[in-house]
C-alpha cells in the first residue's frame, strides 16, 4: 500500500515488485492525483494488474484492518496536520508482522513559532508540516510499532530546501523568503526509516 500516492510512480514500482500474483493500494487525498495515477498505470501497461486506486485520507482511508503486509511513503506523511491518525490507521491496515517503509522530512532542530506559522501559510510546501524528529519518532511509537530503524538520513542542501519548500512547484506554492530559508540551513533531514508492527498487534 502507498500512502499519498501521487501520479503512481511509486505504485508502479512496487507493482512490479510484487508481480501479477501481488496486489498493490495506492491512497490520495486529491483526485487528480488519482486520476494521473490511473492514467500512469495504464502507460505502463499494467491495467490487468491487481492494483486499486482510491481517493481517501490517509488518517481515515475506509480499508479493512490487517489488509497489507507492507506500506510505503514517500515525503507525503509530513504534509499532513495530523500524523497520529495517520500513523494509527497504518498499524491498524497492516498484519501482525507488516511493516513500514518511508521517506520523510524532519526538522534536527526546534525552530522559532513565527518562523513555523510563515512555513505553515503554504502548507503545501513540504517544510509547512515538518515537525521536530524526536517528536515524530514518538508519534511512530505511540501507534504501536516497534523496530524502527533509520535506514538513511540526509541534510537538505540550500537548493533541495528551496525545491521542498516549493513542492509540487512554484506555480503552486509560492517560495518563502530567503531569510526564512537561511535560518532552517542545515536544520531539515531526509530521512527514510522502517518500523515493524509486532506479531501480536
Amino acid at each position: 500500500m502507498d500512502f499519498g500516492c501521487g501520479g503512481g510512480i511509486d505504485v508502479i514500482l512496487a507493482a512490479r515488485k510484487v508481480g501479477k500474483e501481488g496486489r498493490v493500494v495506492g491512497v490520495d487525498f486529491a483526485p487528480q492525483m488519482i486520476e494521473r495515477a490511473k492514467k500512469a498505470v495504464i502507460a505502463s501497461g499494467l491495467q490487468q494488474w491487481d492494483i486499486e486506486l482510491r481517493v481517501a485520507d490517509m488518517g481515515e482511508s475506509r480499508l479493512p484492518g490487517k489488509c497489507s503486509d507492507v506500506i510505503i511513503s514517500n515525503c507525503v506523511i509530513n504534509l499532513c496536520p495530523d500524523k497520529d491518525a495517520v500513523y494509527e490507521e497504518a498499524f491498524r491496515i497492516l498484519r501482525p508482522d507488516g511493516r513500514l517503509a518511508i521517506s520523510d522530512i524532519v526538522l534536527t532542530e526546534n525552530i522559532d513559532s513565527q518562523l513555523r506559522e510563515r512555513f505553515q501559510a503554504t502548507w503545501a510546501g513540504c517544510l509547512g508540516g515538518a515537525m521536530l524528529e524526536e517528536n515524530y519518532w514518538q508519534i511512530i511509537g505511540r501507534a504501536g510499532f516497534t523496530e524502527i530503524h533509520n535506514v538513511s538520513r540526509h541534510t537538505l542542501t540550500p537548493m533541495e530546501l528551496k525545491a521542498m519548500a516549493c513542492c509540487p512547484d512554484e506555480k503552486f506554492t509560492p517560495p518563502p523568503n530567503s531569510e526564512d530559508l537561511e535560518i532552517v540551513q542545515g536544520k531539515v533531514d531526509s530521512v527514510k526509516f522502517t518500523a515493524v508492527k509486532p506479531s501480536l498487534g
